[in-house]
């Protein structure tokens, strides 16, 4: 069972409509908040045992990567608790930190990477994609995990956002292969998750990704008074990459050269100066001045 905190994942359960035609809109919606108010209690009492820290923790299979649990002794904070669920792969937790989906079996575990400032998806993207509509259409029972994730350059909000539209790209690709939306869950990270430096450049295109699992789900509802208990993050690294595609271009300053010149000339966009600078910190003392005859690299991403 692999354990993955992921913040501000949200998913909505839709509700079965009341199909009599003899009650009026007001009665009938009165009706669909009662039944799903009590579709959300079985639920509560359903997973009110989840999470425990009863003994023995959750086993690792080291041949299919997730873990197998059959308590032996209660634990203190909650008490006994498996509920027949013997093996699980993973477990998505919401923003308050209380476990939303049990995954049941993994399918598929993908990254597809992106160009710098891009969301289109590269050639390299549709392989990956194509064989996971392929699966999709055969097994319906599977879901469609998607988060996006940006580099560290930018705001916050900005990257948010492009990380926001990576993750739709590939939603849009799944979908015209005839997925149904509600197959498809979407979360956008940013650059929350943006671990490389702006001077790795294999890092930074690696933090430049969306995130796919094709997974059995099964949702989990607890009540707002459940006991939570601390408990480690396991991750399990275990996917498939697109191929990592950057390379830096060397450059001798000639006179009178600038960096927005340059960045006009490799980029089409002078205001790309700043990624020159930053990439060269090391070898331009004023990004004003520059020094005829010093190397410097392009970064080609």
């Amino acid at each position: 069972m692999v354990f993955v905190a992921v913040a501000n994942l949200v998913f909505l359960a839709g509700c079965a409509g009341l199909r009599s035609s003899s009650l009026d809109p007001d009665t009938a919606s009165l009706e669909r908040q009662k039944k799903e108010a009590m579709r959300q209690q079985v639920l509560a009492e359903r997973f009110a045992w989840w999470p425990t820290d009863a003994k023995p923790a959750p086993y690792k299979d080291p041949k299919t990567g997730g873990y197998w649990w059959w308590p032996a002794a209660p634990g203190k904070l909650t008490p006994w608790g498996n509920r027949g669920y013997v093996y699980l792969h993973k477990i998505i937790f919401d923003d308050q930190g209380r476990p939303h989906l049990l995954v049941k079996r993994i399918v598929r575990n993908v990254k597809i990477y992106f160009n710098f400032d891009k969301a289109d998806l590269r050639e390299d993207a549709y392989a990956p994609i194509e064989d996971a509509v392929r699966i999709l259409q055969k097994e319906e029972s599977l879901t469609l995990l998607l988060t996006g994730n940006a580099d560290v350059r930018g705001t916050e909000a900005y990257n948010l956002e492009l990380a926001g539209k990576r993750a739709s790209a590939v939603r849009k690709a799944i979908e015209a292969g005839g997925i149904s939306a509600e197959r498809v869950r979407i979360l956008s990270r940013g650059k929350l998750d943006a671990v490389a430096p702006v001077t790795d450049l294999v890092g930074l295109q690696k933090d430049r990704n969306v995130h796919f699992v094709l997974a059995e789900v099964e949702e989990v509802k607890l009540p707002e008074s459940a006991v939570v208990p601390p408990s480690n993050v396991i991750e399990e690294v275990r996917h498939v990459e697109t191929p990592v595609k950057v390379s830096v271009k060397h450059y001798i300053v000639g006179k009178n050269d600038t960096l927005w010149d340059i960045a006009q000339r490799e980029y089409g966009n002078g205001a790309q100066w700043r990624r020159l600078y930053e990439f060269n910190r090391a070898r331009i003392d004023d990004p004003q001045r520059l020094k005829p005859g010093i190397e410097i690299e392009i970064p080609i991403e």
